[in-house]
């Protein structure tokens, strides 16, 4: 195998390109004497002639026009390569959890571009922890069971209701209350029963019914049909909205938090940023 630097390389590319040693050194921002030593190495090594040489014009030889289709293809794929990457580093994939991403993350993006225009944030959902480069995770998770450097916030609960719904005279019947099983069956229970004793309410004053996403139930309490139960942090934006209120201003502490599993690890630059500005948000 021949053993040629890849400047030489570039150099005889633009000469082939431009059809000039002059061109291609005010193209690369070096010397036409500079291009002429370039070339002729490369014809030392490869032993053979890539240009006829004329008085002010080159052509290419048949090796020359062989090489000339090589390299062109070659360093055209280069350069689409390193944009691809480029643009891969620009941009970082946040894996979260449906309620997560629909209630809280996705409408708070449009503060994060204003901050940081040149990030793209691409948001995808699902119960899977995903470790991939440029990949960051938000997940809900066991307080117990989490280091607490990866802890974004321990969460509260609270019952919450359409403002319309609360202001109605109260019945005999007892009020419905949307509350969540969760998918993961390792999570601890949402604090139903310590809301319960600490607002001195009693389990006959509400029927219960699950979903197993919050966000089945937020949606249901924002339509006005029913209460829902849940951690603060996915209904605070809709609180500040006047769109939900809590009942009660006693909300109970949980072993439920939200959490970056892979916070404690090596993160780049833009990977770095995101999770700075998230958990800003939290505090």
């Amino acid at each position: 195998m021949v053993n040629v630097s890849l400047q030489a390389v570039k150099v005889f590319e633009a000469a082939a390109r431009l059809e000039s040693f002059k061109d291609a050194a005010d193209e690369l921002s070096i010397t036409a004497t500079a291009v002429s030593h370039h070339i002729s190495n490369l014809e030392h090594r490869l032993g053979v002639k890539l240009f006829y040489r004329k008085v002010r014009e080159i052509t290419l030889t048949s090796e020359g026009k062989k090489l000339s289709q090589a390299t062109t293809a070659s360093l055209q794929k280069i350069a689409t390569t390193l944009d691809e990457i480029q643009l891969g580093a620009s941009s970082i994939k946040v894996h979260t959890t449906s309620s997560f991403a629909a209630l809280v993350l996705i409408p708070s993006l449009h503060n994060f571009n204003e901050l940081y225009p040149n990030i793209e944030v691409d948001i995808s959902t699902g119960e899977v922890v995903d470790h991939q480069i440029n990949n960051l995770s938000i997940r809900f998770g066991d307080v117990d069971r989490v280091d607490d450097e990866s802890i974004l916030k321990i969460e509260q609960f609270n019952l919450y209701g359409n403002p319309s719904l609360i202001a109605r005279p109260s019945t005999d019947r007892p009020a419905p209350v949307y509350l969540t099983k969760w998918k993961n069956k390792d999570l601890p229970d949402a604090p139903w029963l310590s809301w319960l004793e600490a607002n001195r309410k009693s389990p006959q004053d509400f029927t219960t019914n699950y979903f197993d996403q919050e966000l089945y139930g937020v949606n249901e309490a924002i339509a006005g049909k029913s209460l829902i139960f849940c951690s603060e942090t996915l209904v605070s934006d809709l609180v500040k909205a006047g769109v939900l209120e809590p009942i009660s201003t006693l909300p109970v502490e949980s072993k439920l938090c939200y959490y970056i599993p892979n916070r404690s690890k090596e993160l780049n630059t833009k990977m770095l940023t995101f999770v700075d500005w998230i958990t800003d948000r939290f505090s």
